[in-house]
């Protein structure tokens, strides 16, 4: 369940990944349905045998409409995408590409507009914390950053494999889990939680 309100349901028919989202009024009847079966878009629910609200960290709900992101397309022009289904219909609202050299990540709503990660994958362009305006088709930065060199390889940045919350202006990385070395294995350490704010001066 990637929302309980307004209610989106995550069904995987017939397969171990989501297929279809479907939204249900407050009857408990089903409003529409969006069909992800054509494999372009990523869908990711936490995976147990009961009952999962809202850890579905790849969903975002709100406004009326559910974002999802695409799968990557790293090799074109435009790497991804993430693109806005309408609740009440099921139909495309909006879309908004990456562009090249960066990937873009739904976090969650944000009243009527959607926060989001926009992370490099040229290592040139700067990692980003924007707001996407369905209504306005407008982008705003909040602010970029860049991990360090050692929390990197951990891609913490990764909303399928680890915590990525925005609260406050700021935002958290957090591992869902870690190994540790075993028997004679050498020492070492990992990024287990990161927290990343604007640089901006304080106010008086």
């Amino acid at each position: 369940m990637p929302s309980s309100e307004p209610a989106v349901l995550a069904v995987a028919g017939g397969d171990t990944e989501v297929t279809d989202l479907l939204s249900l009024d407050d009857k408990g009847r089903n409003r529409a349905t969006v069909s992800l079966r054509s494999g372009a878009y990523v869908a990711d629910c936490a995976y147990t045998d009961y009952l999962v609200i809202e850890d579905c960290p790849t969903v975002a709900v709100g406004a009326g409409r559910v974002f999802i992101r695409s799968k990557d397309q790293s090799a074109k022009q435009v790497s991804n995408w993430i693109i806005g289904f309408d609740l009440a219909t099921g139909n495309t609202t909006k879309k908004f590409d990456s562009g090249p050299g960066s990937l873009l990540q739904p976090l969650r709503m944000s009243g009527g507009r959607l926060l989001a990660l926009r992370l490099s994958n040229d290592h040139i362009s700067p990692n980003a914390h924007v707001s996407l305006d369905p209504e306005k088709d407008e982008e705003t930065p909040y602010f970029y950053f860049d991990l360090p060199s050692e929390g990197e390889p951990l891609t913490l940045t990764l909303t399928n494999e680890n915590d990525v919350v925005v609260q406050d202006g700021r935002l958290f990385f957090g591992a869902k889990s870690a190994n540790g070395p075993s028997g004679e294995q050498e020492k070492q350490w990992s990024y287990l939680a990161l927290d990343i704010g604007s640089s901006a001066a304080a106010g008086p």
